[in-house]
């Protein structure tokens, strides 16, 4: 979601939400944990890339390389070495229906210590994984509610 939620065709709802997020994310001193390489990654550079004749749409992007996920205590990059070994029951149910696509999430998960939360607004997601104790999903929505 985040990705998208720079893009121009975003909602308004959507920027607000992004903003909402990041404001209280940098307030916080939070760190996000990010494997590279993922299709999140692949996404922010893509969208720096293709809309770098878009101010408007490119500098927040640009902003949040460089504040974020450049800056060793905001944003852990986890490399493919450093990934710890999925649950079985993880692993077992990214492998039905289409959610392998998200495995880079879980993956990233396991370079969390604590609490491992993944925010995500696919509420498909959210359900096909309700029962899992690896580490928690939630609805932006929710989320920032109580962030």
């Amino acid at each position: 979601w985040l990705p998208e939620y720079f893009l121009p065709d975003a909602s308004s709802e959507e920027k607000r939400m992004l903003e909402t997020f990041l404001n209280r994310f940098l307030q916080r001193n939070d760190r996000i944990i990010v494997k590279e390489p993922s299709p999140f990654l692949d996404k922010i550079y893509r969208y720096a890339k293709d809309y770098q004749r878009m101010d408007e749409t490119v500098q927040p992007l640009r902003t949040f390389i460089k504040v974020i996920l450049q800056d060793s205590n905001r944003c852990k990059l986890l490399q493919e070495e450093e990934i710890e070994e999925l649950p079985k029951s993880v692993m077992e149910k990214l492998e039905v229906g289409n959610f392998g696509s998200d495995r880079y999430l879980f993956e990233s998960a396991t370079g969390i210590e604590g609490e491992k939360i993944i925010v995500t607004t696919d509420e498909r997601l959210i359900a096909h994984f309700a029962a899992e104790h690896f580490c928690h999903l939630a609805l932006l929505d929710d989320f920032l509610e109580s962030y």
